[in-house]
């Protein structure tokens, strides 16, 4: 009976040490489950870390993409801007261009109106020159007269002269003769000479030459 009493009590005072045993074991099926899940959990996280990391670089890629865009953005507004410029300048070009075709036309037909006033300069020059050289050689021509007349003036002056003094002589002759003698139109007639008749023919052709040398004058002046 002790016996049995004592295998009793050594069963109670091994039931705590079983039941620790039971948890002990259950423990550890825990434990190993933990590690199994941690395992699991270590290989999604893993995986959620080289998914991360790849979309962080699709990100980054996408993110420089984008900075490129702006930049090409950026790029495309400059070549916008430059090509108002550009259009703005050739418009003003085009304008200028235009304004400058006008003044050349406008320089061309004052440049053919110059020469054809150049033209009929140059005509009436040469007929002004014409008349000229004609003037001249009638000039020289009268020139040329009037000292052939001079010196035929000069010839009837001075046979003037001689019959002033041949008259003046025979006036004083007259006046020494006596009262009463004989002077009329006798004597006035025996008085004329054939040299009275002379200077009155060179009087008469000089009047007639410088009415017709007047008359010439008149005619192309």
């Amino acid at each position: 009976m002790v016996e049995f009493r004592s295998l009793e009590t050594l069963r109670e005072a091994l039931a705590p040490v079983e039941a620790l045993r039971g948890e002990q074991s259950e423990l550890e099926s825990w434990v190993c489950e933990s590690f199994a899940t941690l395992d699991s959990l270590h290989g999604e996280l893993s995986d959620w870390q080289r998914d991360l990391t790849r979309q962080q670089a699709l990100l980054d890629q996408r993110q420089a993409a984008a900075d490129d865009a702006s930049q090409h953005l950026a790029h495309a507004e400059e070549y916008e801007r430059r090509l108002v410029a550009a259009e703005e300048e050739y418009r003003q070009l085009v304008a200028e261009n235009a304004e400058q075709l006008q003044t050349l036309e406008e320089v061309g037909r004052k440049l053919a109106v110059a020469k054809s006033e150049l033209r009929l300069l140059q005509q009436s020059n040469e007929e002004r020159g014409t008349a000229l050289e004609r003037e001249r050689q009638r000039a020289t021509e009268e020139h040329h007269e009037w000292l052939t007349e001079l010196r035929e003036l000069r010839r009837t002056m001075q046979l003037h002269g001689s019959l002033l003094q041949r008259l003046t002589g025979s006036t004083h002759e007259g006046n020494a003769l006596p009262d009463g003698a004989a002077t009329g139109p006798a004597n006035d007639a025996a008085g004329q000479t054939p040299l009275d008749d002379d200077v009155a023919c060179r009087a008469a052709e000089l009047r007639r030459r410088a009415e017709l040398r007047r008359a010439a004058h008149g005619r192309t002046s």
